[in-house]
């Protein structure tokens, strides 16, 4: 990863970030009032914080750390 990115999110980030929350809950059937939706956010925000900008990339990584939490 690359370091960290603490410069504003503009709103084409955000909508990327949205569409990899989104898709994760769907992929792990976290329904919208689940618990574990502030974790998912901040795992996504993390990571692209970190410097993963690829949206698949994203979403890989985001399943990934979602799976071995379980």
């Amino acid at each position: 990863m690359k370091q960290w990115r603490n410069e504003p999110m503009l709103p084409h980030h955000v909508e990327l970030c949205q569409r990899v929350f989104e898709t994760a809950k769907k992929a792990r059937k976290i329904s919208a009032d689940s618990d574990a939706n502030n974790p998912v956010a901040a795992l996504v925000l993390t990571l692209y914080r970190h410097g993963v900008w690829d949206e698949a990339e994203l979403l890989k990584r985001t399943l990934k750390a979602l799976d071995e939490k379980s």
